[in-house]
């Protein structure tokens, strides 16, 4: 059985595809204390992830399973105090 040939094109869509999802998810578990480093994986193939005081680096296929995991699973942290209240509008 031979080994499939890659199909550049639909990498290179794939690739787009994943970067934009992770770039998504990377916004949306901001309400979950999640902090992600996107430009790590522009820089390094790998990004940078920091959640409940610990930081990781997930290859792009971990960094968007792992970002979805908190999306759907974990409730949105509740704002800090200043964020709460706006001030007064005179």
């Amino acid at each position: 059985m031979s080994s499939p040939t890659p199909n550049s094109s639909i990498d290179t869509e794939f690739e787009i595809w994943l970067k934009s999802q992770i770039s998504q998810l990377s916004i949306d578990t901001l309400k979950s204390s999640v902090i992600t480093c996107t430009a790590c994986g522009e820089v390094s193939g790998t990004y940078m992830i920091e959640y409940q005081g610990n930081r990781s680096r997930y290859s792009p296929g971990d960094a968007y399973a792992f970002l979805k995991f908190i999306a759907e699973t974990q409730p949105i942290a509740s704002l800090p105090e200043p964020y709460k209240t706006l001030p007064n509008s005179r």
